[in-house]
């Protein structure tokens, strides 16, 4: 706040000087010569305290600060991206199982994020009651042939 203030003195200071050097300018063909040296006058005292104002801030700190906030939203998009992809195959597993009849307990999905930021999916784990035991062999085939992805089904929980 002081540098606004001590620059905004110094405007109204050269105000006042290049006022009164203007009445007392000589007519004539020095006029010219005298008004472009007063406007330069004019033009530094305005810049050079602009330009200690500059030297105090720190450009390459904000790119650092871009570039760590561009990395933190890529991985924030990443990772939504991953969650929204398995809770949609979670859903598509829960109904193709509630067509059958089945209410599975617990489905796990396991992806994985390549280095082209591709998500693979590895495996998909269906766990299911003690009650549907009968239907394992038959769930995991139809599982396996429709998504086209390796799938365990275990009976009962972890």
């Amino acid at each position: 706040m002081t540098a606004i203030k001590s620059w905004t003195l110094l405007v109204c200071i050269v105000s006042i000087i290049s006022t009164l050097l203007e009445m007392l300018m000589p007519k004539g063909q020095m006029e010219k010569i005298f008004k472009v040296v007063l406007s330069i006058f004019i033009l530094c005292a305005l810049l050079i305290p602009l330009k200690d104002l500059s030297a105090n801030i720190n450009f390459n700190n904000k790119k650092d600060n871009f570039v760590k906030e561009e990395n933190k939203l890529k991985n924030i998009v990443e990772n939504q991206m991953k969650l929204s992809s398995e809770a949609n195959l979670k859903s598509n597993i829960k109904k193709f199982l509630n067509r059958k009849n089945i209410n599975p307990e617990k489905i796990k999905i396991i992806m994985d994020t390549d280095n082209n930021n591709c998500i693979s999916i590895k495996k998909i784990e269906v766990y299911l009651s003690e009650g549907d035991k009968d239907k394992k062999d038959i769930i995991k085939n139809e599982l396996e042939k429709s998504l086209d992805l390796k799938a365990d089904v275990v009976v009962g929980s972890e």
